[in-house]
């Protein structure tokens, strides 16, 4: 140990003293981790003087002396990439555990140059950490982008309110504080932080970015983790970062050139890299800002750094952009004149870009892949929004913005964005701040809650100087959705008949909420038995959703499954069960694996093949409902009730009934009252 700190001391003798290591964040907000692994770390100080000493490199360092305790973190590590340090007499113990472990990005064992070695690796792995996502190159339209992945939608939606955001000296003061917590003790980063509070101004904003900062570092991390808090957080800088990059775009536009090509090196695992083999012929997007270079050579040194890394494929991207012909629809800047190594020649994509992989070749042990920026991705985003266009035009897009975090399924930051809104609504609609905060909380199953900021937002609306009926429609459309899951249906019809009938003097007949009222009318009519009528109305309801939506949007799926749903209560199971996998395949391909609305879609395919006897098929279906439901929602709540329930049934009939007793008896006592829902 005394070798390594001696090392330590000698390499970081010109490194400036950034000052003490005061407290340590439990959580890691950068792309990076430094780990140490030796067993014979003994004195509190000594640990402290390396951390100290590492910290000055990287922010987030973390210490380990048990061997399996090292290894389980490092499994455990999904967000972040890790350069490893150990002693060399320990390294033999370590190595063979975590060598083809892809969280590792590099290993240290020789100490000779460590900081300054780790400091070049850090700053290469930061410039070329991969941003890709594949889509099918067929994919016309926002329906079929998800099949691969919902999340990709929600970053150019995320995008396309960032940058319409109004300016906002809080929300920077906001991301400042956040940032001091963050990096307490770092001196040299909170210095940067001052300076960035004193000088900072929105056409800085490509040059705070290009200098890596703490910016960069959080602002990437948050992209690439998709951390919607931590975007919130940053929301103003990426707003002004793109619409810089914008500004700069329009010199490209206007220079005589017709093609820029542009470089950028990687080192991929071999998985990785495999799944970019797929994805030839595909639509590829980032999730962040890519930085590239229009030098080759530049682009190869990073490929050309040594590593400890096994299985890794070099590989260099090579992007073509036909410039008029993309015009604005893939903005991306030259940012040399920004940055302070301009021989780099950077040019920076913004977050929403796409490309198209058009192949892959082998050179000089080079993996060439010839990639072409595509205007896809803007033309996905834009049908997306025709879609919402109503609640865009009608809202304003702070409130849209919270809205999103909840169509994530990010109900805790949700909850928490809308709640500081309403402390200090500086001017936005309190009334619809009411009402989506009651809508985020009757997502997460807290009624009673949710039901009072109903009330508040209908009676503000009511109480107006012009009372805003129409609007009050949506309110009294979610209470009587909150009477339905509590089993109070007459409750619940009489407020959905009052939503149905304003919603009928607004708006024209085929208009779409009216054709949500109908179909919430329809879920109530078949709980009490009524099947015709509710048939009834849940085919107006698909009728009017199929003229407003494309043909396998997720509305068209609620609508199938709902009509499945009575069709199962009229013992026309065939009908019903086609019905019912219609749904359940559109919802696979829009959402992310595991979505709430895909396991209520199985929850109802076990209960038809449970009625048709189809016992071990029901059984799978019932079990992989649970499964999505446990990870979504508290052990103690109605959905996992029905869950329970729906598999006591089945091993029921297959006459096992200890098992059964099990599922009957323990929820049949806690959640009784919930086990009429169609969940």
């Amino acid at each position: 140990m005394a070798q390594a700190k001696d090392a330590i001391k000698k390499a970081t003798r010109n490194i400036h003293d950034y000052g003490l290591l005061l407290t340590r964040n439990e959580q890691n907000n950068e792309s990076t981790t430094l780990l140490w692994f030796d067993p014979n770390i003994e004195l509190q100080e000594d640990t402290e003087l390396t951390k100290q000493q590492l910290r000055s490199i990287n922010d987030f360092v973390t210490f380990h002396t048990d061997l399996d305790q090292c290894v389980t973190y490092i499994q455990s590590i999904n967000k972040e990439k890790i350069f490893l340090i150990t002693s060399g007499s320990k390294a033999s113990q370590l190595l063979p555990l975590v060598n083809n472990l892809c969280q590792i990005i590099d290993v240290y064992v020789h100490l000779d140059d460590l900081c300054a070695s780790i400091r070049q690796q850090i700053d290469l792995f930061d410039k070329q950490l991969e941003v890709f996502s594949a889509f099918d190159h067929h994919q016309k339209s926002t329906k079929d982008l998800s099949k691969q992945s919902a999340e990709f939608l929600w970053l150019q939606l995320f995008h396309h309110l960032i940058i319409r955001l109004p300016p906002n000296q809080e929300a920077k003061q906001r991301m400042i504080n956040v940032c001091r917590h963050y990096y307490r003790g770092n001196t040299k980063e909170l210095n940067l932080i001052d300076q960035f509070e004193r000088e900072y101004r929105p056409e800085d904003a490509i040059r705070w970015y290009s200098i890596q900062s703490f910016v960069y570092k959080l602002v990437n991390k948050a992209l690439r983790t998709e951390d919607l808090d931590q975007l919130q957080t940053f929301r103003f800088f990426i707003g002004d970062l793109s619409q810089s990059l914008a500004r700069e775009h329009e010199k490209i536009l206007s220079s005589n050139n017709k093609i820029l090509t542009v470089y950028r090196g990687a080192k991929l695992d071999k998985v990785e890299f495999e799944k970019l083999k797929e994805s030839q012929g595909k639509l590829i997007s980032t999730n962040g800002y890519l930085s590239t270079s229009r030098s080759r050579s530049q682009a190869i040194k990073f490929l050309q750094a040594s590593t400890n890394r096994q299985h890794v494929v070099k590989v260099l991207f090579q992007i073509e952009c036909h410039i008029q012909q993309l015009g604005k629809s893939v903005v991306y800047a030259d940012i040399a004149s920004f940055s302070d190594y301009p021989q780099e020649q950077e040019v920076l994509f913004d977050l929403n870009a796409a490309f198209r992989l058009n192949s892959i070749e082998e050179q000089d042990s080079i993996q060439l892949i010839h990639m072409n920026a595509s205007n896809e991705g803007k033309k996905i985003t834009e049908d997306y929004i025709k879609l919402t266009q109503m609640e865009i035009k009608e809202k304003s897009v702070i409130i849209v913005f919270g809205r999103l975090m909840c169509s994530l399924g990010q109900y805790d930051q949700s909850q928490k964005y809308f709640e500081e809104l309403l402390k200090e609504p500086n001017g936005e609609d309190i009334a619809w701040i009411e009402f989506n905060l009651g809508q985020v909380l009757d997502y997460k199953g807290q009624w009673e809650q949710a039901k009072k900021y109903y009330d508040q937002a209908y009676d503000r609306m009511i109480k107006a100087e012009s009372p805003r009926i129409k609007d009050s429609a949506q309110v009294l459309n979610n209470i009587g959705g909150i009477f339905y899951r509590q089993g109070k249906y007459n409750e619940s019809l009489d407020f959905h008949r009052q939503a149905l009938n304003i919603r009928k003097e607004f708006c024209p007949s085929d208009h779409i909420e009216i054709g949500n009222s109908l179909n919430y009318i329809g879920l109530i009519l078949d709980l009490q038995g009524k099947y015709s009528e509710a048939l009834d109305y849940h085919q107006q309801a698909l009728k009017i959703r199929e003229k407003f939506y494309p043909s396998d949007h997720v509305e068209i799926a609620a609508s199938l499954n709902n009509i499945g749903f009575v069709l199962l209560h009229q013992e026309k199971y065939d009908e019903a069960l086609k019905y019912c996998r219609q749904a359940l395949k559109i919802r696979e391909k829009f959402y992310p694996s595991g979505h709430i609305d895909t396991a209520k879609s199985l929850n109802n395919i076990g209960l038809i093949l449970n009625k048709q006897k189809k016992y071990d098929e029901a059984l799978e279906y019932h079990r992989r409902s649970l499964e999505m439901r446990k990870k979504f929602y508290p052990p103690v709540h109605a959905h996992i009730a029905i869950s329970f329930d729906n598999i006591g049934s089945v091993l029921s009939h297959e006459g096992k009934p200890v098992s059964s007793s099990y599922y009957y008896i323990t929820f049949r006592i806690n959640f009784s009252a919930y086990i009429h829902l169609n969940i």
